[in-house]
């Protein structure tokens, strides 16, 4: 009966850890390959100026984009994206009775354009702000001219 050494069973277990290891990362990254094909392929074949291409040369096209996106890290997600556009009548059914201008000032700071509470609020605690400043510039300059005229007057 043959013995195992010591190191022999260490290089066997790294060995063996390491291919249990790398077995999901490898299926994973042959069905994302999968994928970033099938949406390829798709985009592909919704377009309206492939339709005179041959199936070799779509082959072809899906095969080169396909590499170029997986050096460039494009998922598939990325190619089967659509932005979301909104309909105008969605748009205005979510401001109900507000007054276009404050429904555009919500929607301007990111709000929902139903309420324009918080849009108010921050208007009335800017203006306030402002007075404040101002409040202040005026007692600066007030203490400055007050302590200029009671100042000692030296002769020249």
């Amino acid at each position: 009966m043959k013995t195992i050494s010591l190191s022999g069973a260490v290089v066997g277990a790294i060995l063996l850890f390491s291919i249990a290891y790398a077995a999901p990362i490898l299926v994973h990254a042959h069905a994302e390959d999968e994928d970033l094909h099938t949406s390829i392929r798709s985009a592909l074949l919704s377009d309206p100026r492939t339709a005179s291409l041959s199936a070799a040369e779509i082959d072809l096209m899906v095969d080169t984009l396909s590499e170029e996106a997986l050096k460039q890290g494009i998922t598939p997600g990325a190619i089967e994206w659509r932005p979301y556009t909104e309909s105008p009548r969605a748009e205005a059914l979510a401001c109900g009775a507000l007054p276009d201008f404050l429904c555009a000032l919500n929607t301007a700071f990111g709000f929902d354009g139903s309420d324009p509470t918080i849009a108010i609020g921050l208007g009335i605690t800017s203006a306030i702000l402002i007075v404040v400043i101002g409040l202040m510039l005026e007692m600066k300059r007030r203490a400055a001219v007050a302590a200029s005229a009671h100042a000692p007057q030296i002769p020249k």
